[in-house]
């Protein structure tokens, strides 16, 4: 499936106008239709990564690489695409919170 079908499909299934994801990912409604009719081509690796993260999927999906990944496997992408830009301390932070969230859910404090 090309990148064109994939961004049809996934913005029709979000039930989201062509404006609205153009906001979203901060492109004009335009340039997000002619991605879907496959007329813009070689879309910057920014955009890409903002339509991955915007519909939840991984970037490597969406450029047609590999099968489509489990909704588990999308967030953790996500997750990992979003703490990637965080600093060093802040990615501590996270760090903590999910060990505390992990330590709750099987009953272990730290």
């Amino acid at each position: 499936m090309t990148l064109a079908l994939k961004l049809a499909e996934l913005r029709r299934k979000s039930g989201e106008s062509l404006q609205q994801v153009a906001d979203a990912v901060k492109v004009t409604k335009t340039h997000v239709w002619q991605l879907e009719r496959g007329r813009a081509t070689n879309p910057s690796m920014t955009l890409v990564t903002a339509l991955a993260n915007h519909f939840d999927v991984k970037v490597e999906w969406l450029m047609g690489e590999g099968s489509k990944p489990s909704g588990k496997d999308q967030r953790m992408a996500r997750l990992h695409r979003l703490a990637t830009g965080l600093s060093d301390r802040d990615q501590q932070v996270l760090v903590q919170m999910a060990e505390s969230l992990a330590a709750h859910r099987t009953g272990k404090s730290r």
